[in-house]
């Protein structure tokens, strides 16, 4: 937690979000690419938010229709994911929702489950 961000990082000096998530995946054998647009091809999409479980991953589209960012959840309110630094905030069916900006910073386009 509180790990600073770091474009392309993936180690305790920073993290990016789509490194997190590779290094996370990485501890329990699962290979995962690099960036969060190809993280989004892997695994099976979760159709309802009461079927998710930690662990899924959420991919966020920026205002383009773009995948460009992506956290792991820890329950369905929860998310960790790197955004300034290492961090949990609320997820809804909407976005992540930052308490510290009192305000929605990434819009949810889709969950997928990776683990078996």
């Amino acid at each position: 937690m509180n790990i600073p961000y770091l474009w392309g990082g993936r180690s305790s000096f920073g993290f990016d979000c789509s490194g997190l998530c590779q290094i996370l995946y990485k501890q329990v054998g699962i290979t995962l690419p690099r960036d969060s647009q190809p993280q989004s091809n892997s695994g099976v999409v979760v159709s309802f938010p009461e079927e998710t479980q930690p662990g899924d991953l959420a991919f966020f589209e920026n205002e383009s229709g773009e995948i460009t960012h992506t956290g792991m959840l820890l329950d369905q309110d929860r998310i960790l994911h790197s955004s300034a630094k290492v961090r949990i905030d609320k997820i809804d069916h909407d976005g992540i929702f930052s308490m510290e900006q009192n305000r929605y910073t990434h819009r949810l386009r889709i969950v997928k489950k990776i683990l078996p």
